[in-house]
């Protein structure tokens, strides 16, 4: 009797979260992340390994609570996304076949990338751009991208798709694109400021910006299999 009751008490947890690969073969699923709104399409190979294609894209505001901008080259940016990338993955479940811990999740692969950032600023008295004074209330643009077209990805978590009893499962991922180096390109609105003080600028804001190499992606969302 006291087996028949740990087993209806734990049983729709096995369901809800982990279980042997349900072998539907076909995926879909949405949700969002640090690299904008996403989609995607998935097929199991096998208990383990899915492999999935997955699509990025949005425009949103990086906040920074006055943190980064401030790090930023020589003037207080504001900082916009313009989220655009395609990868392809494959999914390895390393405890595939285990009742509980099917889930569990390593990803690799690459994104086509295409990614930017756009830094925006309307200088004050006193601001300089490559230590060249610059009028009060000038717009100063500046447009980053990165090396890498075709970025390596790594992460981990949780993905469901498969591996539950249920067709509905969803996810939760962590990992890195590794974006390759900024180049960033910057004009400003009044005509003042030579070339070779926007380029020492721009070299600025790249140096400052090395991080972005390293982007991290931290993604959510509902999985449906078939």
């Amino acid at each position: 009797m006291r087996k028949i009751l740990i087993i209806n008490l734990f049983l729709p947890a096995i369901l809800l979260t982990g279980g042997p690969a349900r072998a539907d073969g076909f995926a879909i699923g949405a949700g969002i992340s640090t690299m904008g709104y996403g989609i995607h399409a998935a097929t199991e190979v096998n208990s383990f390994l899915a492999l999935r294609v997955n699509g990025n894209f949005g425009d949103f505001t990086i906040p920074d609570y006055g943190l980064l901008s401030s790090s930023l080259g020589g003037l207080d940016y504001d900082i916009d996304a313009r989220m655009k990338s395609i990868g392809l993955l494959a999914d390895l479940h390393p405890l595939g076949l285990s009742p509980i811990g099917g889930g569990f999740v390593l990803t690799g692969g690459v994104f086509y990338n295409q990614n930017e950032f756009d830094f925006s600023a309307v200088s004050g008295a006193g601001d300089t751009i490559g230590g060249v004074p610059i009028p009060a209330g000038t717009s100063v643009i500046a447009n980053m991208t990165f090396d890498r077209e075709f970025a390596p990805y790594a992460g981990l978590g949780y993905d469901g798709t498969f591996q539950g009893a249920l067709p509905i499962s969803f996810f939760l991922t962590a990992g890195v694109l590794f974006q390759g180096g900024p180049s960033v390109a910057l004009t400003e609105s009044s005509g003042t400021v030579p070339q070779a003080n926007l380029d020492a600028e721009a070299r600025q804001i790249e140096e400052d910006a090395q991080d972005f190499e390293y982007y991290p992606v931290v993604a959510i969302g509902l999985t449906i299999s078939f």
